[in-house]
């Protein structure tokens, strides 16, 4: 008779040991599930904050203007375009320092090289013939995108070239622009006169007051 309990007592510990694992074994599988959906949910989340991340980027970098210059007339004048936008209006400011007028126009969006030739030449008179230059320019343009007027104002370097000759001394052809800086700032003047004066001291040329 004192065998007997011994013996239920070990198959009611057996089988309380089996459910025991079941029921562990089910919340593993449970947790796990949840884990699995958990993960499967954050892995969108982030693809998703992804694709709109590169979706907000490309809309961005559709909007910004990035003008090229192309010469015209063997290098008087230069026109400027976009690849992305019709450029209906700009307006162009020169350093202060060199006392050139700003210029605008509408629909015309050329630079013309009779606006700087003097006092270029003047300036770079008494050293080389030949000189390839960069002159820092303040380009604002307006254009449409869609139903929305933009208006974009960024610093270019103007890319010019002197060359001599034997019977009608020294004269300036423009080249191209280059983006220098995407944002021309509220102080912008004085950038314009602190770029060029770094650019006249690279030159290295005797500047006439």
């Amino acid at each position: 008779m004192s065998e007997a309990p011994r013996k239920r007592w070990r198959w009611l510990t057996l089988a309380e040991v089996v459910g025991v694992a079941a029921l562990v074994i089910s919340a593993l599988t449970l947790w796990n599930n949840v884990s699995l959906r958990k993960d499967g949910q954050v892995q969108r989340a982030e693809e998703d904050a992804r694709k709109q991340a590169a979706a907000d980027a490309e809309a961005h970098a559709s909007r910004l203007v990035t003008l090229v210059g192309t010469p015209r007339n063997g290098g008087r004048r230069l026109e400027l375009s976009d690849a992305n936008h019709r450029i209906e209006r700009i307006e162009i400011a020169f350093p202060p320092s060199l006392k050139v007028p700003g210029r605008s126009g509408v629909l015309d969006t050329t630079i013309d090289g009779d606006w700087i030739a003097d006092p270029l030449l003047k300036l770079t008179d008494g050293g080389p013939d030949k000189i390839e230059g960069r002159l820092p320019i303040r380009i604002v343009s307006r254009y449409w995108d869609g139903d929305d007027q933009r208006e974009d104002s960024a610093i270019y370097e103007l890319v010019f070239a002197t060359e001599g000759h034997m019977l009608s001394g020294r004269t300036l052809r423009l080249a191209g622009v280059a983006l220098k800086q995407r944002r021309a700032g509220a102080k912008s003047d004085a950038t314009l006169d602190s770029l060029w004066a770094a650019e006249r001291r690279r030159l290295g040329v005797p500047f006439k007051k």
